[in-house]
């Protein structure tokens, strides 16, 4: 049956306020995407309850209402019923809430865009610490140099690809940005800061117990190095936003081209290298200090606490808050256990727990559902299906693997495992990353590896006995009635067709789309399907049809093939917020199509590189028509490649 847009707009105006509780809103491929005054007003359960709603997610300061296809045609009716005028299609998430999670999600904001950067480099050293180990290269040869020097390049110059993200987070000029970090490691500063009393012609002094140098003969600059250092530039994003602003207002027009960014070149440095540089470095140096401290005193207990209660600090987004004590551990002592051990116990745990459950359960989907979990948590690193899907959904299961991955912490505490790099969501996938440390302890730069491989082991086969005896059917409210065969289930609203294939749209690699880490995809909401990592940005058209619907920001399509079968085709996670920069329409609105087609161009790179992940799920979003919807493809895919059938 069709929608009653008019019906369904009213309801959901009514459940989250009123219309007068709409900031704004705007909409992509398959969600609302709503701003609200006050979000203690909306009813969330009675939104989810309203005929048409598949789910409501709350995320970024914005309330998404999950629709699905006919979102497009839902929201003009909407936006007339709510009385909202103009174009909101770019409605601005608010940064509100309380201080402490404003700040984690802008350490998240310019850090996130930086990780290919880090997971490459950091992936390199891994490489040249196996080679030269092994006895395959010498850390004297040309090419160790070059290729080491690569590698340390992301640390070493830090300060500046933060002065990037920065600017591209609060959408300020980026090569001013830019230049503040490089001058904390200009080569002649540097060798000042780092050589105090042994310049020839610097004037050395002592303040707050520290060698100092002095700006203009007479304000103090504290010696110290920025190099691999994060705090100092992240403290000084508030002010350069400031500066920039106040250089841009008092810039008489004429000479503004060369004035602003003078007198924000000229504000800026002493702040830095006076105050806040200064600030980040014993800030960063003291957070090392301190978990240097705890970890050489109480190792296991160290690992064990933060490794139990890893579950929660995610769910809670406080994980980004350890990101600078990663970044100051990496630089300050060479290694790290805050994130890439407690998160490596943590994760397995979750996934040994949805294996448990997988085991114990009599029913079908909950048992499918279990093992694709346990996989994508254990193996890739990614909880959330597995987190959010099984183990908070059943609770004990929860019980299990915080049970599990303080016992894993505590072991990886008692043997030394130590992270050396930053290599990927953090599972048995990142044992690599354990490489590393002194050649002279047991097993010499594999000491890690192996002790925390038997750590992991531990946390997957307790959190999976443990999850076993807990979980039961009945208290769950699972259904625990013997399944049938579906040819013989009597389902009125599915139909048998004639065996139906789609090829794939893209290159890439093809993941299970309950390992999206999205909660509205992964969870179905919208449809069975697959998706794609993909490698190459054309997209073609996966069978014969006709375009259905389009978007403004043309991260998306939406299309029907000539049997009926409706498909979306979303390039990216939350890749509407690019507003259609790194995307290329090659079709038009209601055009027929066939198999190959060229439909979209999308600009990987781009999109990578403004910190959004290149998952494209391919959905079958008139799934509850159909009795089968399988994957047939593994791993690599060319476009063309037989992805899924449909019957």
């Amino acid at each position: 049956m069709a929608m009653d847009y008019e019906s369904v707009s009213k309801q959901i105006i009514d459940k989250v306020g009123g219309s007068g509780n709409i900031a704004s809103a705007e909409h992509c491929m398959t969600r609302l995407r709503l701003i609200l005054n006050d979000e203690s007003k909306a009813d969330d359960e009675a939104v989810k309850a309203i005929k048409g709603v598949k789910s409501v997610i709350k995320q970024g300061g914005q309330y998404q209402v999950v629709i699905g296809n006919e979102v497009g045609s839902l929201f003009p009716v909407f936006k007339k019923t709510a009385g909202i005028k103009g174009d909101a299609a770019a409605a601005p998430a608010k940064a509100e809430g309380p201080i402490i999670q404003r700040i984690f999600g802008f350490v998240a904001g310019i850090m996130t865009p930086l990780l290919p950067g880090m997971l490459g480099t950091g992936m390199v050293k891994v490489l040249l610490t196996l080679l030269t180990a092994m006895g395959v290269m010498d850390s004297s040869q040309t090419t160790y140099i070059i290729l080491y020097g690569m590698a340390d390049s992301f640390f070493y110059f830090l300060p500046i690809l933060l002065g990037w993200s920065i600017a591209k987070k609060t959408n300020h000029s980026v090569p001013l940005f830019m230049v503040i970090g490089a001058a904390l490691i200009y080569p002649d500063f540097v060798t000042m800061m780092s050589a105090a009393g042994a310049t020839e012609g610097i004037k050395y002094g002592t303040f707050l117990g520290q060698n100092c140098v002095y700006l203009f003969g007479f304000i103090p600059v504290i010696c110290t190095t920025y190099t691999s250092s994060m705090l100092p530039m992240a403290l000084m994003a508030p002010v350069m936003v400031a500066v920039e602003d106040f250089a841009d207002r008092v810039s008489p027009n004429l000479v503004k081209s060369f004035l602003k960014p003078m007198l924000f070149c000229l504000i800026c440095t002493p702040i830095v290298v006076c105050v806040l540089g200064p600030l980040g470095g014993v800030i960063g140096s003291g957070l090392a200090a301190v978990f240097a401290a705890m970890y050489g005193a109480v190792p296991w207990l160290t690992v064990a606490i933060l490794s139990a209660l890893m579950p929660f600090i995610v769910m809670t987004g406080m994980h980004y808050a350890l990101l600078p004590l990663f970044m100051s551990n990496i630089a300050n002592l060479g290694y790290d256990v805050v994130i890439l051990v407690t998160m490596f116990c943590s994760n397995i745990a979750q996934g040994g727990a949805c294996f448990g459950v997988a085991a114990k359960t009599m029913d079908i989907e909950t048992k499918s559902e279990g093992l694709a979990c346990g996989i994508s948590a254990a193996v890739a690193g990614i909880t959330e299906p597995g987190m959010y899907g099984i183990n908070l959904r059943f609770m004990k299961p929860m019980y299990a693997a915080v049970a599990a991955a303080g016992l894993s912490g505590l072991w990886c505490g008692l043997t030394g495992v130590k992270g050396y790099t930053m290599g990927g969501s953090p599972s048995f996938m990142s044992l690599i990353t354990f490489i590393g440390g002194d050649a002279s302890q047991s097993f010499g730069v594999m000491h890690g590896v192996v002790f925390g491989a038997i750590g992991g082991v531990v946390s997957l086969v307790v959190a999976a006995i443990l999850a076993y005896i807990l979980y039961n059917d009945k208290d769950a409210g699972v259904d625990v009635a013997p399944s049938v065969p579906v040819a013989e289930e009597a389902e009125p609203n599915k139909k048998l067709v004639e065996q139906f294939d789609l090829v794939s749209p893209m290159e890439g690699t093809v993941v299970p789309l309950a390992n999206v880490p999205d909660e509205v995809f992964a969870s179905g909401a919208l449809g069975e399907g697959v998706a794609i990592l993909p490698t190459d940005g054309n997209v073609y058209a996966p069978c014969d049809g006709a375009i259905t619907t389009l978007m403004d920001s043309r991260h998306a399509i939406g299309m029907v093939a000539d049997n009926g079968v409706e498909l979306l085709i979303h390039v990216g996670l939350d890749t509407v917020a690019m507003n259609g920069a790194p995307f290329e329409y090659k079709i038009k609105q209601d055009q027929e199509v066939k198999k190959g087609d060229l439909l979209l161009v999308a600009d990987l790179k781009a999109i990578e590189a403004a910190g959004y992940k290149l998952y494209t799920p391919i959905i079958v979003t008139n799934s509850e028509d159909y009795v089968s919807i399988k994957p047939t493809a593994e791993g690599t895919v060319a476009h063309g490649d037989k992805l899924m059938t449909i019957a």
